[in-house]
């Protein structure tokens, strides 16, 4: 296998680890707590903290950033929470309430510091251009401790993933919420996120599209692990199962 083709294979390989380990954080125990502690509720702790690396956009501008919810939703959110602090502010907390997410789920997985650096590997040499989420977010500061490290750059690489996802959607043609309703868990999630009834049919088309940008994500995201030999993308899988493991699938 060359070296490209084994790249987005490991792309593919890893892409529900990165989504795990990136997004858990984002429906905890400890993001409901931070959300009480500054005041916003939980939908709106979610899109201005985790939007909040963006700056203070308009609303109808946060909005596209977050093109797998309706956008009347979002900015409804949006300007709740920038009536309670500034977006750089809400960013900052976001990103340490995925700090102790990580203190306390991956503080004994071996191998930490490891994981942590091949990762911010694959997160600096990835291309930004069209993925303005992921690039606010690599932007922030690393903490200095490796558990907490792990899972800000899983989330910076589940932010890189996920804006290749969103292009690849818009390129097969979908909508939103067609591809979200394609899913097999499709119509609970649209409930979950807020669309309104009625969805459309899913036909075989749709499904047909929704798997080749699924597909094209997967080439998308190659790239970025390119950057690894195949010693280290063989350690990468190895130390990213492990920690998924560790943190989310043993734990039911």
């Amino acid at each position: 296998m060359d070296r490209t083709s084994d790249a987005r294979a490991l792309a593919a390989d890893v892409k529900t680890c990165v989504r795990r380990l990136g997004g858990t954080f984002m429906k905890s125990a400890q993001a409901r707590r931070d959300a009480d502690r500054l005041g916003l509720p939980g939908f709106t702790y979610y899109f201005y903290g985790r939007g909040g690396v963006l700056g203070d956009i308009e609303p109808d501008i946060a909005a596209t950033a977050f093109m797998f919810f309706p956008p009347a939703f979002v900015r409804d959110h949006w300007l709740a929470g920038r009536g309670r602090l500034r977006p750089h502010q809400s960013a900052l907390c976001y990103a340490e309430t995925c700090r102790t997410w990580g203190r306390a789920h991956l503080a004994h997985i071996p191998g930490a510091d490891r994981l942590a650096e091949l990762l911010r590997r694959v997160a600096e040499s990835a291309p930004a251009t069209g993925l303005p989420l992921f690039a606010g977010w690599r932007a922030l500061p690393l903490p200095d401790d490796a558990p907490a490290r792990v899972a800000q750059l899983a989330h910076v690489l589940r932010e890189h993933r996920g804006g290749l996802h969103a292009i690849a959607v818009l390129a097969t043609g979908l909508t939103p919420l067609e591809a979200t309703v394609a899913r097999t868990d499709g119509e609970r999630r649209a409930k979950f996120l807020r669309w309104p009834e009625p969805y459309p049919t899913v036909t075989d088309e749709i499904h047909r599209r929704r798997q080749v940008a699924e597909e094209l994500t997967d080439d998308l995201a190659a790239s970025a692990y390119a950057v690894l030999s195949a010693a280290e993308r063989t350690e990468l899988r190895t130390l990213l199962d492990r920690a998924y493991c560790r943190a989310i699938r043993l734990r039911g």
